[in-house]
């Protein structure tokens, strides 16, 4: 008797077995459908913001970096999906959307996040290049060649080459992604495109499926689920 008591004793002094850890929400980000007008981000099903827009825009960088937080968490969490939409305006677009495509998709969003958060720094480098005669005259003669020779100068003074490294491309992959035709391809119809569709600056907003006016950051954000 004193031996069951004893066992039963230890049972209760025994830890009780840890309950097993809920798995990690998933991360909807991660998910990029890509279109031939770009790319879409988010949990199938959700509600659609969908942004034509330019990479070097400033009108664009301002909506960035007032609604990048709160679009980047609901698409996170499966409650909005973010289309992403290439505009070709400014001398950095082509590269830069040329590299967002060989990046990895699961690291996309990130990239053109990163992108549009350091616009002055790539517009400052751009600055730069053009003040020095010879850097001047190399991206001169590239433009001359056709827009795969001149996306591949603008990539290396601007700084979008240690950007991509910065999403999983190191330097030769990135090399190769900027002289691959087909990106170019790709890149260039989802601009002509988006000029079918009517979008004739950026940025421009869609809706569910509707065109809205693009307004400010704050009556954008309204409209988006909490």
């Amino acid at each position: 008797m004193k031996a069951v008591l004893a066992g039963f004793a230890l049972l209760l002094a025994a830890p009780a077995a840890a309950a097993p850890k809920a798995a990690p929400a998933a991360d909807h980000r991660t998910v990029a459908v890509e279109s031939a007008e770009g790319w879409t981000f988010g949990k199938a099903g959700a509600p659609l913001l969908a942004e034509y827009a330019s990479y070097g825009c400033p009108h664009c960088g301002q909506f960035a970096a007032a609604t990048t937080s709160r679009v980047d968490r609901l698409v996170k969490a499966g409650n909005l999906r973010f289309a992403w939409r290439p505009f070709l305006i400014f001398p950095q677009d082509r590269a830069a959307a040329v590299l967002t495509r060989c990046v990895a998709p699961s690291r996309r969003l990130a990239c053109i996040e990163a992108v549009m958060a350091d616009q002055g720094a790539f517009k400052a480098a751009l600055k730069a290049a053009d003040a020095d005669e010879a850097t001047r005259s190399r991206l001169y003669a590239a433009e001359l060649a056709g827009p795969v020779s001149y996306a591949g100068e603008i990539a290396k003074v601007s700084g979008l080459l240690a950007l991509a490294q910065k999403h999983g491309l190191n330097t030769m992959q990135a090399g190769t992604c900027l002289a691959n035709a087909s990106h170019h391809a790709w890149v260039t119809n989802a601009d002509m495109t988006a000029r079918l569709n009517g979008v004739t600056g950026t940025p421009t907003f869609f809706w569910k499926g509707a065109r809205i006016p693009t307004g400010t950051p704050d009556e954008l954000l309204a409209l988006l689920p909490q």
